[in-house]
């Protein structure tokens, strides 16, 4: 800092001083029965005006050693604060280390979203070259198989998995609320995944109810198609799914008959890459579709929830939030 620029800071100063002084002596010298010469005047405004420069130069090294001891600490790094002197100080650096606080949150939420992002991308590579190398060796056969309709189907899922683990984490640039038909868009859910019903012979049973949720359709649409995959990856042959939507609890339910799912893995079916004893068994569950499931519709407003006993069934239930505009309509 130059002595031109501490002058230009402290301007009110050096104005408060000489208004002061100008009004000290106008009434030292018109107040007559102060008997002050003039000569005595000119001493003290002089006196005055020479202590006031030796405290202002004073102050201008004081700040300046100040300012080189934070320059000094910008420059080298060295994890402490100067010594707060002034109250003033004391509150830029309770400021500074507020602002470094959240700067460090971000930093570690960068962080820990980034592992999280390389841990999924290298997990969906390796699970990715299975399929595709199942998917070679039918087309070689030049055969028309089911099997390669399942292979392509897993690919596709896998590849929607990696897309919206990748959206995540910035999901407000990317969704749209929306009035949705409920009811039509679990029959294209379900028509999409005619062929596994057919193959599998599942029954499935969804009664008719018309009901408009406000929602992000894709978004919607992923959790929702997670939730059966999973229920048609663990209900056998000749098994019953039904899907129920309950507008006076706000809640669509997707109920199955298969596996079920064991009590000590219940807990934690929406732990990122958690697969439990069922996926274990079947040696193709990744453990990110339900957790992808759970995150998205926490994104929405929507919770996520699922019971179970193994051997007899397992329920998926989402729960469409209250809202003074309707946000569940009939």
């Amino acid at each position: 800092m130059t002595f031109k620029q501490f002058i230009s800071d402290q301007k009110w100063l050096i104005f408060t001083f000489s208004l002061i002084l100008l009004i000290i002596s106008i009434v030292i010298s018109v107040d007559p029965a102060l008997h002050v010469t003039l000569d005595n005047l000119l001493y003290l405004v002089s006196l005055s005006t020479i202590m006031f420069c030796v405290y202002f130069i004073g102050s201008y090294f004081h700040k300046e050693q100040q300012l080189q001891k934070w320059k000094q600490f910008v420059i080298d790094d060295i994890g402490s604060y100067p010594e707060a002197k002034t109250f003033e100080q004391q509150v830029y650096v309770q400021s500074f280390n507020h602002v470094g606080e959240i700067y460090l949150k971000q930093i570690q939420t960068s962080n820990e979203a980034a592992k999280e992002q390389l841990e999924f991308m290298t997990q969906w590579f390796h699970e990715i070259k299975t399929p595709i190398a199942v998917s070679r060796l039918l087309l070689e056969t030049e055969v028309e198989s089911p099997s390669l309709q399942e292979e392509m189907n897993r690919i596709e899922g896998y590849v929607e998995q990696a897309l919206y683990f990748s959206r995540l984490h910035e999901f407000n640039k990317d969704y749209l609320l929306q009035e949705i038909d409920l009811e039509k868009l679990i029959k294209e859910i379900v028509m999409a995944e005619s062929k596994t019903f057919i193959s599998k012979k599942i029954k499935v049973e969804m009664p008719k109810i018309n009901v408009t949720v406000l929602s992000d359709k894709k978004a919607l649409t992923y959790i929702i198609r997670q939730l059966l995959l999973n229920s048609l990856k663990y209900t056998g042959e000749h098994g019953q799914i039904s899907l129920s939507l309950h507008p006076e609890s706000k809640q669509f339910v997707l109920h199955d008959n298969g596996s079920g799912i064991p009590a000590e893995d219940l807990p934690r079916v929406f732990e990122k890459g958690f697969t439990g004893k069922n996926g274990r068994t079947h040696q193709r569950s990744t453990g990110m579709g339900l957790y992808l499931a759970k995150k998205t519709a926490e994104k929405l407003g929507h919770e996520l929830s699922i019971s179970s006993k193994v051997g007899v069934y397992t329920t998926a239930i989402i729960t469409f939030p209250e809202r003074d505009d309707s946000y569940f309509k009939m």
